[in-house]
């Protein structure tokens, strides 16, 4: 069986091996806090840019319509000149611009339909991002909760196991702390 003054150290060292605990605990929270803040902002940049590629798409399909009307008002343009014109070569060179422009236009609302079922797709990927966005920064946020939860109580642990701790050093005598102390700085306890 160990002297008294050795049992005396176990104790003040197990007493002290909690509080270096509780410590490390509380000093890992606001870390893991700080990861669950820069996940939330990932899941909320993917939702972000989810709708930012459908306003892009939107935007480009505006365009195609604004072509779409400007070759409109260009083959009726056409068209008139056409019934105006009286030699068979400006007819026929105006024919030729016609059927450039009707080509024109064909490809452009085909691009256009792509656009439109480019946009669904991107509607439902956005939804998908915005809901997988919510029910991920909900789970973190709750795990946040809980560590500030926990913080409070490693606060409270803390004061107690200080408290324990100083309870724990009076009866060892100071020979035997200072040793501790030069011990504790060198050696990691279990």
């Amino acid at each position: 069986m160990p002297s008294e003054p050795i049992q005396k150290l176990l104790i003040m060292q197990e007493k002290d091996r909690v509080r270096m605990d509780l410590e490390a605990q509380l000093e890992s929270i606001p870390r893991e806090i700080e990861a669950n803040r820069k996940k939330i902002a990932e899941e909320q940049e993917k939702a972000r840019l989810s709708r930012e590629a459908r306003h892009k798409l939107e935007a480009r399909r505006k365009a195609l319509e604004g072509e779409l009307e400007e070759l409109g008002r260009k083959l009726v343009r056409y068209k008139n000149q056409q019934l105006e014109v009286k030699k068979n070569e400006e007819y026929q060179a105006l024919d030729h611009e016609i059927e450039d422009v009707k080509a024109q236009i064909s490809r452009l609302e085909d691009e256009e339909i792509q656009v439109l079922m480019d946009i669904d797709e991107q509607k439902a990927a956005e939804e998908e991002a915005e809901a997988e966005c919510r029910e991920k920064t909900d789970v973190l946020e709750g795990r946040m909760a809980k560590l500030e939860e926990r913080a409070a109580r490693c606060r409270d642990e803390l004061e107690e196991a200080v408290r324990r701790y100083d309870e724990a050093r009076e009866p060892v005598g100071e020979p035997w702390l200072g040793t501790y102390e030069r011990l504790r700085k060198h050696v990691r306890f279990p």
